[in-house]
């Protein structure tokens, strides 16, 4: 570090102005005489420790400016000071390599470095650099020394002279051709995953309509065989019951254990059909059908069940009244086979843009982190997912367990 010739010209300019401004010497008597040899030796020792100083901290410039240049020359990123004209006045190793330079040989022009057109890109983004005072960067394709070409990733900013004037640019850029690369291969498989994953949510879909669809021809099936023929065989059964009463009363008893057998046989049957397919389901509300289904659930068992039903639409599209019903029918099932629970709690709502059902139970509960748990949760948001639904399920042990399905609502074209 050290002074300016700005800086020394001013100094000699005031010292010019001090010297004109004392007419005469002052009278140097014997008196003042020692006085003044003592200021000259203080002010003597005050210009050694300013030497000192000066040395010191040109020691610590010398130092810095040698630690710039080994990181400039070191780092694995090309580094350049150009001129806007492309003039290239200084080049790190590593930019040089990148380029094919020879820092013993005349430059060339940046602007020849650059491949298939870029070169006038590059010139009107350093252009912009430089009139925005303001650091850019960009992609451009620059030449290889054998031929080639690589994608770099260019950054600029202005570079000021002691005037404050724009005149130069210095550049970082660095090889990122393996990096688009890798970005772009990653794109394409996420397109792949998306197509695979929207696939897959069409197969699902289909896989559920066909579900429902063979639910409902194997609830056909036994309702118009099965339970035909059992019902059948009951008449049959009271018939015979009536003929043996009165010729071997004894055998009455057993035809009559015979006839309630089969009732209970038919009452199965019945209550099987409607877990496959519920008829009502495509006759009356999907408020009623859960209704429907929460009185025969409790007939059935020993669970207690309140229902709520809050602002829903009379007719809601069959699949999301399908698979709220579902959902209802594997949520209970659930709850009875494995929650231990002596009331259920389940409320059907709906706003303008989805709809809710939400069952809750005062059960033993279970860690919802599970993994073995998931099995579950898994197969109720596959159900949703076409719907572009969400199953949420909130459970701890000893404090039961709650389930809360929503669905959005689209309003039919």
């Amino acid at each position: 570090m050290g002074l300016q010739p700005s800086d020394l010209a001013r100094l000699r300019e005031k010292a010019e102005q001090l010297n004109r401004r004392s007419h005469a010497l002052p009278k140097v008597t014997p008196q003042n005489v020692e006085s003044l040899v003592q200021e000259l030796r203080v002010h003597q020792l005050e210009l050694e420790l300013q030497c000192q100083e000066l040395h010191r901290l040109q020691a610590e410039a010398e130092e810095s400016r040698n630690r710039y240049r080994e990181l400039y020359e070191s780092i694995p990123i090309g580094y350049a000071t150009i001129a806007v004209t492309g003039e290239i006045h200084d080049v790190n190793p590593a930019g040089a390599s990148l380029l094919g330079l020879d820092p013993m040989q005349e430059m060339k022009n940046l602007y020849a470095c650059f491949a298939n057109g870029d070169g006038e890109a590059a010139l009107l983004f350093f252009r912009r650099v430089l009139n925005d005072d303001t650091a850019g960067s960009c992609d451009l394709r620059m030449g290889k020394p054998d031929g080639g070409m690589f994608l770099a990733a260019v950054q600029a900013a202005p570079v000021k002279n002691g005037e404050g004037k724009r005149e130069r640019l210095r550049i970082a850029f660095k090889d990122i051709t393996r990096r688009k690369q890798v970005e772009e291969s990653l794109r394409q498989h996420q397109l792949e995953l998306e197509a695979n994953r929207i696939e897959l949510q069409e197969l699902m879909a289909k896989l559920f309509t066909a579900q429902e669809e063979e639910r409902r021809r194997i609830a056909c099936d036994l309702h118009d065989d099965h339970c035909q023929r059992i019902t059948a065989l009951i008449l049959e059964a009271s018939a015979m019951e009536k003929l043996v009463r009165s010729v071997m009363p004894s055998v009455a008893p057993r035809m009559s254990s015979l006839k309630n057998k089969l009732g209970d046989i038919l009452d199965d049957f019945r209550h099987l059909t409607h877990e496959l397919h519920p008829r009502h389901l495509d006759t009356v509300s999907l408020a009623c059908s859960m209704r429907t289904y929460i009185k025969e659930f409790m007939d059935y068992t020993s669970l207690d069940v309140d229902f709520k039903e809050g602002a829903v639409p009379a007719h809601l599209p069959m699949p999301i009244t399908i698979c709220l019903y579902r959902l209802l029918q594997e949520s209970l099932g659930n709850i009875r086979k494995h929650a231990n629970a002596k009331h259920v709690d389940v409320s059907l709502s709906s706003g303008q843009r989805e709809i809710e059902l939400l069952v809750s139970d005062d059960g033993s509960g279970f860690n919802s982190g599970d993994s073995k748990k998931g099995l579950g949760l898994t197969s109720m948001q596959e159900r949703v997912r076409p719907l572009r639904g969400h199953v949420a399920i909130d459970s701890s042990p000893g404090r039961g367990t709650v389930i809360a399905v929503k669905i959005p609502l689209f309003s039919e074209a």
